[in-house]
């Protein structure tokens, strides 16, 4: 584990600190986009798009990452 982790954090360019501030800053993202869509389906008119909105705009941010093709082969 410790050698695929060493890999990973080649193949990003960043440092450890750098990428446990990235995942944690990604997955509290998609927390609150969660949040969101469970109250959008209860109540229709609030957060209408904001859902997809964001999904898309993480997607965007993913594709320009140095190791984008990587995450796409392994998937």
């Amino acid at each position: 584990m410790f050698e695929r982790s060493k890999e990973h954090l080649k193949d990003t360019g960043w440092g450890y600190w750098k990428h446990l501030r990235h995942s944690f800053m990604q997955s509290n993202r998609l927390i609150i986009t969660a949040l969101k869509s469970y109250i959008h389906g209860i109540f229709p008119s609030i957060f209408v798009a904001d859902g997809p909105k964001m999904i898309v705009k993480i997607y965007k941010e993913i594709k320009r990452l140095k190791h984008h093709d990587n995450i796409t082969k392994s998937s």
